[in-house]
């Protein structure tokens, strides 16, 4: 009997969720919170609602393989168009042969879809994407400040993670990611999208990005509606534009042989739109009084917008690679692990190959909230 391939149905999320837990990874997000699972892929508007964005290789009733789809719009510089991205690509070992990759990505790779992109792929996978033709690009930039006067927690958490480093090495990595700027926090902050946001902001910021467009229903859906983290939104005016940035509080906890302990927090931003590079310092400035007050060590984001980046750097937020040891820094924190965690992409995009991710002018608005990047593990 030929493998059959087709969208999962509503009733599949426990063979599903077994499959993730038998060959993926035991204890998988999803096979602990269907809530999740189900806000992932159920996407309101943007798919068909008795079916999951999820598709299943099934060969006499048995599950051999699955791939995940997250639908969302894709904007061009004012252009949209449907677009997914992949995630959870799992084939059983004895399937592993043969066409099941390109038959589980042909899924998605569809005329209704402009762009398919694996955002956070295994490097192991590498070859796959680049036999199938898709781009694979160079990893997403990170910028990392330590909080001021917090020093001595950010030492305490490289011993953990890099304990054989001596301890001159450590506080020569923290001086230069060290928030030393003295800066006012606005008095006019809000923490609401504001109710105009298609209309003046989204429609000014998406002539000239491209990326996932950054309506106000994908604000909601993305934040707003998510059924596990609390995002917490920061608003600064200018004019008749609004800056808005995204971030949330995380604990970082490393595993122990009783169990996961707490370590730390650390602040996560995963939007940071502003309006220009005055408004970009006062929506900073907003932003670390709440991750102060949050009791954060540390904030970190990552993007490819090659202003946003520049805007940032200027305000004091420097990349992780001002430091030759920058990318030692921890960047996964539950459970903390002191690996090199760069963020690997490939992209099925016809005209991708105009598109210079590391250029001066690099248009993507591409953050670690796309795709399923921000999530518990």
């Amino acid at each position: 009997m030929a493998v059959e391939f087709r969208y999962a149905t509503l009733n599949e999320y426990q063979r599903i969720s077994d499959f993730l837990g038998q060959y993926w990874a035991q204890g998988h997000v999803y096979t602990r919170m269907r809530d999740l699972f189900d806000w992932t892929f159920r996407r309101p508007g943007l798919w068909d609602p008795e079916t999951y964005s999820f598709t299943v290789a099934v060969d006499g009733g048995d599950l051999v393989g699955i791939l995940g789809g997250i639908p969302f719009t894709l904007n061009r510089k004012g252009h949209f168009s449907k677009a997914v991205w992949i995630v959870n690509y799992v084939v059983r070992p004895d399937y592993r042969k043969g066409a099941m990759a390109l038959q589980l990505l042909s899924s998605f790779r569809k005329p209704e879809f402009a762009a398919v992109v694996a955002f956070g792929i295994n490097p192991i996978t590498v070859p796959i994407y680049q036999v199938l033709r898709g781009k694979v690009l160079p990893e997403i930039p990170r910028h990392f400040l330590i909080m001021a006067r917090q020093e001595e927690r950010m030492v305490r958490l490289l011993k953990i993670t890099q304990p054989y480093w001596p301890h001159e090495r450590i506080t020569d990595l923290i001086s230069t990611f060290h928030n030393r700027k003295l800066r006012g926090s606005p008095s006019h902050a809000g923490n609401s999208l504001p109710a105009n946001w298609d209309e003046k902001d989204w429609a000014e910021l998406s002539t000239h990005t491209v990326g996932a467009a950054r309506d106000a229903d994908y604000l909601d859906w993305r934040y707003r509606d998510h059924p596990v983290f609390d995002y917490r939104f920061v608003t600064v005016p200018e004019g008749s534009r609004t800056g808005l940035a995204v971030w949330r509080l995380e604990t970082i906890q490393r595993a122990t042989d009783l169990g996961r302990e707490d370590v730390d927090r650390i602040a996560r931003l995963l939007e940071f739109l502003p309006a220009s590079l005055e408004n970009a310092d006062q929506l900073f400035g907003a932003v670390l009084r709440d991750v102060e007050a949050a009791g954060a060590m540390a904030i970190d984001f990552y993007s490819y917008h090659s202003i946003t980046r520049k805007w940032l750097k200027e305000v004091g937020f420097p990349g992780s690679d001002s430091h030759v040891d920058g990318d030692c820094l921890p960047s996964r924190f539950q459970p903390l692990d002191g690996k090199k965690g760069g963020i690997m992409s490939a992209i099925f995009l016809q005209d991708i190959h105009s598109s210079n991710f590391t250029a001066d002018d690099c248009p993507w608005y591409w953050t670690k909230s796309d795709s399923d990047q921000d999530r518990p593990n």
